[in-house]
């Protein structure tokens, strides 16, 4: 019998599942491994009934739909996984928690009486999560590889080194630090093959942080050129702040 998996969207924009879809014909064959009982961009289904061997979890927990929808998956599934950023690090949608929730709703609802403005949460606020695949968007390749060890009910290691191993083996010339400008590279979980950096953007850490990460030594040298606020804003900006929050107050 063929593994049972779902690929689940809570609010997003299932920039994480177009990756998917963009494997092409790689994709589809990983498909004939494996029976895909919901796929939400595909087809938007009931969840099915009985167990689902590895459900894939994209987006924020934010309607009560989505939260009834994460407990459903998550009672059914052996393995429950965070597909990207948003469901893992609460993604760009948590900046609102950090600009004020009334401040930011008006910018789109002048008139905000009966809608919900709840905080951004990640989804391991609502249900045990098993593993995460990073990113944002997540990576094709690191999705097949993580797929195809978790469908055989193998959690994954993921190789624990920060995107600045990636832009010395790329031949990154231009360092953001050593030109004394905000990035996070010394302390972000690899894997994205320094794509930002080789390309002239600086990293913000969509990945999260990787084990170990010196936060507080990365913190203390972007204070001597930068000053607090700046730095708290490129924090926010894919969600990784509160963590570095909780390990600056131990």
């Amino acid at each position: 019998m063929k593994p049972r998996i779902a690929i689940v969207s809570l609010t997003c924009d299932e920039g994480c599942e177009f990756v998917l879809l963009d494997l092409g014909e790689r994709f589809f064959n990983f498909l004939k491994k494996v029976d895909l009982v919901d796929f939400s961009l595909i087809e938007e289904k009931t969840i099915p009934k009985g167990r689902i061997d590895v459900v894939f979890v994209e987006g924020n927990p934010i309607t009560k739909e989505d939260i009834k929808t994460l407990k459903e998956v998550r009672k059914k599934s052996k393995i429950l996984v965070a597909l990207g950023n948003c469901a893992a690090l609460g993604g760009i949608p948590e900046m609102k928690n950090y600009q004020g929730k009334e401040k930011t709703i008006r910018f789109i609802y002048k008139k905000i009486k009966d809608i919900a403005n709840p905080e951004i949460k990640e989804i391991d606020n609502f249900v045990k999560v098993d593993f995460i695949i990073p990113g944002c968007p997540i990576s094709g390749e690191e999705f097949l590889k993580y797929a195809n060890e978790l469908i055989k009910g193998k959690i994954p290691k993921i190789c624990q080194s920060p995107v600045c191993t990636e832009c010395s083996l790329k031949g990154t010339k231009n360092c953001f630090l050593a030109q004394k400008k905000i990035c996070f590279g010394l302390i972000s979980l690899a894997g994205c093959e320094a794509v930002c950096p080789e390309n002239g953007l600086i990293c913000l850490g969509c990945r999260g942080l990787f084990k170990e990460a010196k936060v507080k030594n990365l913190l203390d040298i972007l204070e001597k050129f930068q000053n607090q606020k700046e730095i708290e804003e490129n924090l926010e900006i894919f969600g990784v702040k509160d963590d570095i929050e909780k390990i600056v107050k131990k």
